[in-house]
């Protein structure tokens, strides 16, 4: 639809941008208005840019210093978003540029890109590249800000919120990205040059590491009480879910390992193939301490958020009922029926009986997965390289926004 110069209406087919987002260099392909009040409840909306290079750069740039808000046709509202995913680095570097707005910015890409994932079409080898690509293209524009230490106060704004997929993963990458340029040393990189494709690669497996979930089944996926036993093991399944979704792809070696093995743990009681200690890749270890972190500080149905404090508590606190812990992982993992026999005598009716002896035994089994979850969440450090651990509270502790010196 081509653009009108001007338009009167009561602003419902506008969107307000701000002008600062505009990058001189970049050609536009959207009209950018001002809005003015009229005296019959409605609003003029006049052009004032139809394109960039139609103005010399210092010209221009003066003029979106001096504009306030700033408007765009909801009928140009996709090209502005694509604007938005060609100029992200420009945006996140700009220093006039508010911080809530840059995060709200790459938080909202992230997001797209992300559902985008989880909504590819993985029949088509092509649909599958072309996801990895994208989180590619929008973590190579995003990398220095997030893996900036000044990055951990916008993260932290979004701890404690309700989990879902998609930001989680968004967090995940995030962290990993931080803790990696804060702790480069552990990687020995011979070159200055190899550190940024690391980290891209690294935040690129943080926001894929759950991409194996589209497998599961949805009311599994948004169950919201308690897993029991037959659907933690289909859970469980999605981190080989993941790795074969994107095995054909060029995706690096370390982002593939990030995702196959971030739910491994340090004693071996983890999965998908119980790997220990040294055979644990570090950069899933790192992806398994950022997961666990988001995932406990996240509210969920059935529990509500953690602060990073306690969090970080649970995950580096001894687990005094470690072998009980292990025994119902077990019995959990290998779907054991739970050992329990329930007789009802009392009952003359021999369906009635049999119904209730089944919803004892039913009950006791739910009682058992309660139970595991409590039991975790009296101590993880069997779960996590102790060292890392350390590093990792040590690291986002930098930041102004987290006090965990307590646990130091």
């Amino acid at each position: 639809m081509d653009q009108q110069i001007e338009y009167f209406n009561d602003g419902a087919e506008f969107h307000e941008i701000d002008p600062l987002f505009i990058n001189a260099d970049s050609l536009m392909e959207f009209a950018i208005y001002e809005r003015q009040p009229c005296k019959d409840s409605r609003y003029r909306f006049r052009c004032l840019l139809v394109e960039s290079s139609s103005i010399p750069k210092d010209r221009l740039m003066k003029l979106l210093k001096s504009w306030g808000k700033v408007y765009i046709h909801t009928d140009q509202v996709k090209k502005y978003h694509q604007y938005l995913k060609d100029n992200l680095a420009y945006i996140l570097k700009h220093d006039e540029i508010d911080m809530v707005k840059k995060t709200d910015t790459l938080i909202s890409l992230s997001r797209d890109v992300v559902k985008e994932s989880f909504e590819c079409n993985f029949s088509f080898p092509w649909s599958v590249r072309q996801t990895l690509e994208n989180a590619q293209r929008l973590i190579s524009q995003a990398v220095e800000f997030i893996s900036d230490i000044k990055s951990l106060n916008e993260i932290a704004k979004l701890i404690g919120h309700d989990y879902d997929t998609h930001t989680h993963s968004i967090k995940v990458g995030w962290l990993m990205a931080t803790f990696i340029h804060a702790n480069q040393e552990l990687f020995n990189f011979d070159k200055a040059l190899e550190l940024r494709p690391f980290l891209i690669q690294a935040a690129v497996a943080g926001l894929l590491h759950d991409i194996g979930k589209i497998k599961i089944p949805p009311n599994i996926l948004n169950k919201n009480g308690k897993l029991d036993n037959l659907e933690y093991i289909i859970i469980q399944s999605h981190t080989a879910y993941s790795a074969s979704l994107l095995f054909d792809t060029e995706i690096s070696k370390h982002a593939m390992q990030a995702i196959l093995y971030h739910h491994e743990n340090e004693d071996g009681s983890g999965y998908p193939t119980g790997l220990n200690r040294e055979h644990i890749p570090l950069i899933a270890k790192i992806c398994h301490i950022a997961d666990v972190f988001d995932a406990l500080t996240s509210r969920r149905p059935y529990k509500e958020p953690k602060t990073p404090f306690e969090a970080l508590k649970i995950m580096t606190g001894e687990n005094p009922y470690l072998d009980t812990l292990k025994k119902f992982e077990q019995e959990a993992a290998e779907n054991i029926k739970t050992p329990v026999t329930a007789i009802v005598r009392d009952d003359y009716d021999i369906k009635l009986r049999r119904l209730r002896e089944r919803e004892m035994v039913e009950e006791e089994a739910l009682k058992r997965v309660e139970a595991r979850v409590k039991l975790r969440d009296q101590g993880m450090s069997h779960c996590f390289d102790k060292s890392l651990l350390r590093r990792f509270i040590i690291t986002i502790n930098k930041s102004e926004s987290f006090e965990l010196s307590g646990l130091l």
